[in-house]
């Protein structure tokens, strides 16, 4: 039940725009992207700012943390308050782009307490550096350890797909219809009809329309 509770609480507050992913490949950039998209870049760009980012990111503590989360959180064992400090700073820095320094600290953690959760927000933003093979490493290990979120599904399918291999990037959406939404459908649609699938195209449409009602 604690290992429930932690994905739980770590669900409610790490991801971001998981749920609204866009259609178009560029969009899946949406789980880490704020609403500042030139001044995160700002932030990567310039060195001075980027440490400054990094510092006051470091400087939150717990109570900070604290005030817009769950109370059962103070109720978790010492070590998975620890994943959860850990994680949650670590999401930040992705959150303004800063996708090497996130990796670092998803690192840190895993050498911690290895953990799926970890090794998916690790695999998204060794995905955002183009890091595609150690991305999908990750995203392996995320499932094997069991637990894995239905986004890990879908970030797993488009590196697959961005590799051709269309007919794993399909299946891997389908295992993610556990949470069923309508952009899921309408990108399985698309990838089958890349592959000359029409029939189930226009069934995984169909689905999507009854979605969007």
């Amino acid at each position: 039940m604690k290992k429930i509770l932690f994905v739980l609480l770590c669900c409610t507050v790490f991801v971001v725009g998981c749920n609204k992913k866009q259609q178009n490949e560029n969009a899946q950039d949406e789980n880490f992207a704020t609403t500042k998209v030139e001044e995160d870049k700002a932030v990567v760009d310039n060195s001075a700012v980027k440490n400054a980012v990094i510092e006051e990111i470091e400087r939150i503590d717990i109570d900070t943390i604290q005030q817009n989360i769950d109370e059962d959180i103070k109720a978790l064992p010492a070590d998975e308050r620890t994943v959860f400090v850990m994680g949650y700073k670590a999401d930040l820095k992705a959150e303004k782009g800063l996708f090497k320094e996130a990796i670092d600290d998803y690192t840190k953690i895993l050498e911690f307490k290895e953990n799926s959760w970890t090794y998916g927000r690790r695999g998204v933003a060794k995905s955002r550096i183009g890091d595609l093979e150690g991305a999908s490493d990750d995203f392996n290990k995320a499932i094997s350890l069991g637990n894995a979120v239905s986004w890990v599904y879908t970030e797993r399918g488009d590196i697959k797909r961005k590799l051709n291999d269309v007919q794993g990037a399909i299946a891997d959406y389908e295992k993610s219809l556990v949470d069923e939404e309508a952009w899921k459908y309408e990108t399985i649609a698309e990838m089958k009809r890349e592959i000359g699938d029409n029939v189930g195209a226009d069934a995984a449409m169909q689905k999507a329309k009854e979605l969007n009602k």
